[in-house]
């Protein structure tokens, strides 16, 4: 769980998708399916977004309210570390200011959710309920409706395009951390800069045979992964990855050797948290046959139970769920 705190402590992370447009906010189907359902919760009603993150379902709750005079009243619990009116506050102050006026409840797992049982008009989740323990996730959820109340959510689906790109994430980036020397020869090259560089200078360093062998050496490894991975669905995952050591490596000077070791150190770090959250959405992901075992879990408990999947430009996006209690 600590690769997601860490995650949502990011700043300027709204949801998941923080390096598509997507994190400025949902759009296009997405809004679309959520509009449609906060249309059908009372006013006044009592919305819970399970699984919130850094708050973008929730928000999104909260604009259709203002917008419909519905008067949601908006919780969003995360079983992470959340503070997202804090990790918004410099990037978008203005939606810093919306998240103020949700409550958030961090570190409370869905299957642990704090509401009085019957109390809530609707829960709702955004690529997030399939990550908890389902059954008692589910439990809790219906535990905490109304009687009519609804539980609604977007899940990833196991044959989505986003799944079979996360596939890809996950065997490139383990690849490169875990059997690549990229990460090893950078760092070797800054720490032989900080011995060189005080006894021959810049320019001296600049020069100096054994820089030239491992910054080829670094060229080299750069290039044989990028030719590696030359689909068109691998070079994005790789060539963030070149981008993110060679950033380091251009600006390296005698006084910032310090600096550049720490950032190196941070983007291994970062990327080894990414292939986490990858790994972690492959293993939530639901087939067929785990929608089957919901629907008997919500019919066991009286509940009513649909299921469909949702496309996105002509290809399956995600499951979404409703679940009403009786």
């Amino acid at each position: 769980m600590e690769h997601w705190s860490k995650y949502w402590h990011t700043k300027g992370v709204l949801n998941s998708f923080a390096e598509g447009e997507a994190n400025k906010g949902y759009t296009g189907v997405v809004k679309k399916f959520w509009d449609t359902t906060f249309a059908e919760i009372p006013t006044g009603g009592t919305v819970i977004d399970a699984g919130s993150g850094n708050g973008a379902l929730a928000l999104l709750a909260f604009d259709y309210s203002r917008a419909n005079q519905k008067d949601f009243v908006i919780h969003g619990v995360d079983a992470a570390r959340i503070d997202p009116a804090a990790q918004l506050s410099k990037s978008s102050p203005a939606i810093a200011k919306k998240l103020k006026q949700i409550t958030f409840h961090s570190e409370t797992p869905v299957e642990q959710m704090p509401f009085v049982a019957g109390s809530v008009d609707a829960v709702v989740s955004q690529f997030a309920f399939e990550y908890a323990d389902r059954n008692q996730a589910l439990k809790s959820i219906l535990e905490s409706l109304k009687e009519g109340g609804t539980f609604t959510a977007m899940a990833h689906h196991a044959s989505s395009s986003l799944l079979k790109d996360s596939k890809q994430g996950v065997v490139i980036l383990t690849d490169i951390l875990e059997n690549s020397p990229l990460f090893q020869q950078a760092d070797l090259l800054i720490d032989l800069a900080a011995q060189a560089i005080p006894q021959l200078g810049e320019k001296g360093w600049s020069e100096f045979s054994h820089n030239r062998i491992i910054s080829r050496s670094i060229q080299w490894t750069m290039q044989a992964l990028q030719e590696r991975y030359n689909k068109a669905e691998q070079q994005m995952w790789v060539n963030d990855v070149v981008r993110r050591v060679a950033r380091v490596m251009q600006v390296m000077k005698g006084d910032n050797l310090a600096e550049c070791r720490k950032q190196l150190a941070f983007e291994y770090h970062l990327l080894s948290d990414h292939k986490l959250r990858l790994q972690d959405q492959l293993n939530a992901a639901l087939a067929k046959k785990d929608i089957t075992a919901l629907k008997k879990a919500a019919e066991k408990s009286g509940a009513k139970f649909e299921a469909d999947v949702i496309e996105h430009d002509g290809d399956t996006f995600a499951w979404t769920l409703k679940i009403r209690k009786k």
